[in-house]
């Protein structure tokens, strides 16, 4: 797939770099509540989460928004407020909402190198 420019389109990024003080299964099984809440939402297009390979206390969630308002309109929503208390409750955060500039995607499958 080509190079692809999304960011005339408004789309952006919301990065958070979480720090658990808790179980990181208990960590994560609060954080799918907040996925499924936030996925119903205007504008949610996808996340990830993602937990640090040497430091399972540490993840980071990339969640891909259409554009910034939809964003703001979720975190807004009376609803978000229960599930961003019980991530406090468990974690500290570094949230940042970036827009997005640039995507590439690889031409071809994923190659694994035999050596």
């Amino acid at each position: 797939m080509p190079e692809h420019d999304p960011g005339a389109a408004g789309a952006v990024l919301f990065v958070n770099r979480f720090t658990v003080h808790a179980s990181p299964e208990e960590f994560e099984e609060v954080f799918a509540r907040t996925s499924e809440f936030m996925a119903t939402r205007p504008g949610f297009l996808r996340h990830t989460l993602a937990r640090h390979v040497g430091r399972p206390g540490h993840y980071v969630n990339v969640a891909e928004w259409e554009d910034a308002e939809s964003f703001e309109a979720a975190v807004a929503h009376p609803g978000f407020r229960p599930h961003a208390a019980g991530l406090r409750a468990l974690s500290t955060s570094e949230p940042a909402l970036y827009a997005t500039r640039r995507t590439r995607v690889a031409d071809r499958p994923a190659h694994r190198d035999p050596a």
